[in-house]
């Protein structure tokens, strides 16, 4: 490890393992997001599908080994660091359940443990990388893994507390008049769209249902929209393209960089909630967490719509592609006019280096 390694600032350090994420969660979904609803109407009977089906959903499960394994290459790892923080990652973060002797995958893990837990690796391989000699690679594959896994599944249930109670204050939402419930969820689910708390968590905790559920996916519309039209000057077309289909995640360091992408998120919610409350866009607790994202918002709405399903077609395309595609347009040029610190460059999504 260099001296420029050894003395890099906090700054630098947190840059690097946000980066990661925002790489990883990309990596880790985009499988999913593209076929996964796809491959749902054509799968049945058909064994190949079946089985591709099944590896795109298991790849999320690997989210927080790829965060890990990128975070280490930020670092400039070598290969068994890189396998060493992957590894750790993947034990802290909550992916991994132990049932008696049965150990099994289930959902992505917190994205908040995750990001603790690869701090704590990466931080312990920095420290420790080239003071061992000889017994390095006996001592840290066995020394990292176990202390930040364990530091990990300890830490677990607290950090799922944020989630928790953000879905108890989410929930109370419920209790107001309609339009206030759905302009409130839809301006919540944007703003913490781009964070590293799990919306669908929430959604699912809460029992998230009905027009809350829609209020939720279209906030999710609003953040999708707002990062789209920040990135297309300045990202590239594969940033955009990723955007445009939905995984708005991987803007997450940029968020923690430059809140004042608050402003528009509020504004695009605000908009999003009103539409989802004259269409009467509703959804599972499930569907809540997706935007339109393998269409998964859509559809559900769909199935949720009486009258004319022509009709509802194009309700529901208005409502999901036309409004908010228009309001981010109109938001994000009118926040470049009025914001002094808004501009095009703080969408740049930096994309690890070789």
């Amino acid at each position: 490890m260099s001296n420029t390694s050894s003395k890099m600032g906090s700054k630098s350090f947190f840059s690097n393992i946000l980066n990661a994420v925002g790489a990883g969660v990309v990596i880790a979904l985009l499988p999913n997001a593209l076929l996964g609803e796809l491959l749902k109407f054509f799968k049945d009977g058909n064994e190949l599908l079946e089985s591709i089906f099944r590896l795109v959903t298991v790849v999320q499960s690997f989210m927080a080994f790829i965060v890990g394994v990128l975070a280490a290459h930020q670092f400039k790892f070598n290969g068994s660091g890189a396998a060493i923080i992957g590894a750790s990652a993947m034990l802290g973060s909550g992916a991994i359940v132990f049932d008696g002797q049965t150990i099994m995958l289930k959902g992505i893990g917190d994205i908040i443990n995750i990001i603790l837990v690869v701090i704590i690796a990466c931080f312990l391989y920095l420290i420790l990388q080239g003071k061992l000699g000889s017994f390095e690679m006996i001592i840290l594959p066995v020394l990292i893994p176990v202390v930040s896994g364990t530091i990990g599944l300890i830490t677990l249930p607290y950090v799922q507390i944020i989630t928790h109670t953000i879905g108890k204050v989410i929930n109370s939402f419920t209790d107001l008049n309609p339009l206030t419930m759905s302009i409130l969820i839809s301006v919540t689910f944007s703003l913490l769209m781009v964070t590293p708390i799990s919306l669908v968590a929430i959604a699912t905790a809460i029992s998230l249902t009905g027009l809350g559920s829609g209020a939720a996916n279209m906030g999710i519309v609003a953040a999708c929209v707002t990062f789209l039209f920040g990135s297309l000057r300045i990202n590239s077309i594969g940033v955009n393209l990723v955007l445009l289909i939905g995984a708005a995640k991987m803007m997450i360091p940029v968020y923690l960089k430059h809140l004042i992408i608050a402003v528009p998120l509020i504004i695009n919610g605000i908009v999003t909630g009103i539409t989802a409350y004259l269409i009467g866009i509703k959804g599972t607790p499930l569907s809540a967490g997706f935007g339109y994202t393998g269409l998964v918002g859509p559809i559900n709405a769909l199935n949720r719509m009486s009258g004319d399903q022509m009709t509802n077609i194009i309700l529901l395309f208005v409502g999901y592609f036309i409004v908010p595609f228009i309001s981010g347009f109109v938001v994000h040029e009118l926040c470049k006019k009025f914001i002094h610190s808004y501009n095009d460059e703080i969408y740049k999504f930096e994309i690890p280096k070789e």
